[in-house]
């Protein structure tokens, strides 16, 4: 039976030349005692034919390799040392080939993907998740997923829609935070001094530090997370998407937060001045509505004064 070393030398010399029927019996002939020598088989060859891809190696000196060698062979007849050398430096380049393909092909290249003002793009991730950017927004993730897969928010704003997969968690890293997932929709708004993280589907576990208390929201929920102050405040997850679907959907929901709310969706600053407490709430759904027609419609619900001080709108009870 041949030794590795030696099956590697005829591999070797199949792979140079197929057209040698004499060495292709050999190596049939190898692989066929066991099925360990026909996975080696298989594996020399796979990096053989990954060979092919690479232009340049710069690492590999065989020369600097069989001089190594020498000087550890033992004294042997000049015939039979070129003999081991040849085949041993063809050994070393082969498996040196072989080890720089494998690194180049399993490491994990990232990619930054930002979007400019008015500008809305997606990306899919390799495990076929999807990450929507909004306007002014940018996200790091890479070509493919280990144990853990991992991307970045790094600034702005996204929708996320992942692949539901158990054993393989997914996580968004907000900064010092973050978000792990196994398989549902959600959205995260993040800037410098907070973080708004809303839950379509499924659910979610929000750590807003190292080492900080963790929060599980399941759909419908959402939270608001001071990064100064390390203090979150937990709420519905209603319009956290808005940005997204362009739609607006008030159920039962005190007018101070709907102000909330179309300041976040319009950029404009709108603030409730109570001169009578209200205990009416809204239920009213707005689709490519612009700001004046739903302030209209709050005029006729509510009954109330508008007024603008600057770049401020002031919604005043009677």
């Amino acid at each position: 039976m041949l030794s590795k070393p030696e099956f590697l030398n005829l591999i070797s010399r199949h792979l140079n030349d197929p057209s040698d029927l004499e060495t292709q019996l050999e190596v049939e002939k190898y692989r066929s005692e066991s099925p360990e020598n026909d996975a080696f088989f298989l594996e020399i060859k796979k990096l053989w034919e990954l060979s092919g891809k690479v232009s340049r190696i710069n690492e590999v000196d065989v020369d600097q390799a069989v001089q190594k060698l020498k000087s550890h062979l033992v004294k042997q007849s000049p015939r039979k040392s070129a003999f081991w050398l040849t085949r041993i430096a063809a050994s070393i380049l082969l498996f040196s080939i072989g080890y720089l393909i494998y690194h180049q092909s399993t490491k994990t290249v990232f990619t930054v993907k930002s979007t400019n003002e008015n500008q809305v793009d997606s990306v899919k991730l390799a495990d076929g998740s999807v990450v929507i950017l909004a306007e002014n927004s940018e996200v790091r993730y890479p070509d493919k997923f280990d144990s853990i897969r991992e991307i970045s928010l790094l600034k702005g704003q996204a929708f996320f829609k992942i692949h539901k997969d158990p054993n393989h968690p997914f996580k968004v890293l907000i900064n010092k935070s973050n978000v792990v997932v196994l398989g549902t929709t959600f959205n995260i708004k993040m800037s410098k001094s907070k973080i708004d993280l809303g839950v379509i589907t499924g659910k979610v576990m929000f750590t807003p530090y190292q080492n900080g208390t963790a929060s599980i929201l399941t759909a419908g929920q959402a939270l608001t997370y001071d990064v100064i102050k390390k203090e979150f405040l937990t709420k519905t997850a209603q319009n956290s998407d808005s940005w997204l679907t362009k739609e607006l959907v008030f159920v039962d929901t005190p007018l101070e937060e709907v102000c909330k709310q179309l300041t976040d969706y319009y950029g404009a600053d709108i603030k409730l001045k109570n001169n009578k407490h209200t205990e009416k709430k809204l239920n009213a759904t707005f689709k490519y509505q612009t700001l004046d027609q739903v302030l209209e419609i709050l005029n006729e619900t509510y009954n109330i004064k508008i007024s603008k001080e600057n770049n401020q709108i002031n919604l005043i009870t009677p």
